[in-house]
């Protein structure tokens, strides 16, 4: 697939996305971004056309400077996952071998170096979902048989091992995960094209697999984020339109609405809140 410029964009809480801008640094990447805020930054990986990883980041309402490379010598042909942990910031991908990997730096010091997460091997060939939930660090993966797992550890510990997702659901693409109140919620993008949701509590199994509500479609997986009192999806249509969606704790999601800035992508977004701003980055933005 044929490497892209990356955008952002952005929305104060219940304001509309402005316009896409190309992120500086003049990075291309024929895959999806992950992102996530640490510190007083908000960061953005992408995996290069040389299979490397690479990382990118912006103060609140400043530039992006220049893509460099995470250091550890890693490379994946996947997409990435990341997110902030315990005073750290970590990115997950994919290897060669199909299993998932993790790389993290304190703040302001330099990525070390990459090791495999903990658990009995579960190979996948996307990229890893991460997010936390009271003192644990989640990641949600789609197996090579289409089922969906979990592994979480805390602290300094290691993880714990990859057990399935109960409820029973199948998915050929990345998963997205975030948490809100006292529920941890995972989103997947069916085999059906529909968008499904599943949460558990606090040391809670998880229960069925939703459909959320409002009739989307999209035939990549979707992106999730907490802002302010509401989870977010986002998706992209089956028309290259981005659509987003949100509910509050314990209620149902509404209709699915186009993301303001009118950029059409065939990949998906991905989603991070930082200050008091929803960021979201794609791939390949165009305009009709």
């Amino acid at each position: 697939m044929e490497a892209k410029p990356m955008y952002v964009n952005s929305a104060g809480f219940g304001q509309p996305f402005g316009d896409w801008t190309e992120i500086q640094g003049g990075g291309s990447t024929s895959l999806p971004l992950a992102a996530t805020s640490f510190g007083d930054r908000v960061y953005a990986f992408a995996t290069g056309t040389d299979d490397r990883m690479y990382v990118n980041s912006a103060g609140d309402g400043h530039s992006f400077g220049i893509w460099q490379e995470v250091p550890g010598g890693g490379s994946t042909p996947f997409p990435l996952g990341a997110t902030s942990f315990n005073g750290r910031l970590n990115v997950f991908g994919t290897g060669f071998d199909q299993g998932v990997y993790q790389n993290s730096a304190p703040d302001g010091q330099s990525f070390g170096g990459w090791q495999q997460v903990q658990g009995q091997q579960v190979q996948t060939r996307d990229a890893v979902a991460a997010t936390t939930f009271g003192d644990r660090l989640y990641l949600f993966i789609a197996a090579l048989n289409s089922r969906i797992y979990v592994n979480f550890g805390w602290d300094d510990q290691p993880f714990v091992g990859w057990q399935e997702v109960q409820g029973g659901g199948l998915t050929l693409e990345a998963l997205a995960a975030t948490s809100l109140g006292g529920r941890l919620y995972v989103f997947a993008a069916g085999t059906d094209q529909r968008v499904y949701v599943n949460s558990a509590g606090w040391d809670q199994p998880f229960g069925t697999w939703q459909e959320v509500q409002g009739g989307g479609l999209t035939h990549v997986s979707v992106a999730a984020a907490t802002f302010g009192d509401r989870v977010f999806v986002f998706a992209t249509g089956t028309d290259d339109r981005i659509y987003v969606n949100s509910a509050q704790e314990n209620q149902p999601f509404g209709t699915w609405e186009p993301v303001q800035g009118g950029g059409h992508t065939k990949q998906p977004v991905a989603a991070a809140t930082f200050g008091d701003r929803l960021y979201l980055f794609a791939t390949g933005i165009w305009h009709l």
